[in-house]
C-alpha cells in the first residue's frame, strides 16, 4: 500500500469515517462495514505505515 491509488473501497471508507469522527471506536467501524474489529485495526496500521494516516499527538 503506497500511496491512495491502491486504496479499496474498505479503506476509503475507514478514512471517511475517521476524517468525520476521528475517535470513532474500531469496533463500531467494524459493525458498520461488516468485518471484525481486527480487520479495521490492520487496515488502519497499514495505512498509518505507508504516511496514509498521520497520528498527531
Amino acid at each position: 500500500m503506497h500511496g491512495t491509488n491502491n486504496l479499496d473501497d474498505l479503506d476509503k471508507a475507514i478514512l471517511k469515517t475517521l476524517m468525520e469522527d476521528a475517535r470513532r471506536p474500531y469496533a463500531e467501524m467494524a459493525k458498520q462495514f461488516d468485518v471484525s474489529p481486527a480487520t479495521i485495526h490492520v487496515r488502519i496500521e497499514k495505512m498509518k505505515a505507508a504516511g496514509i494516516i498521520e497520528v498527531l499527538r
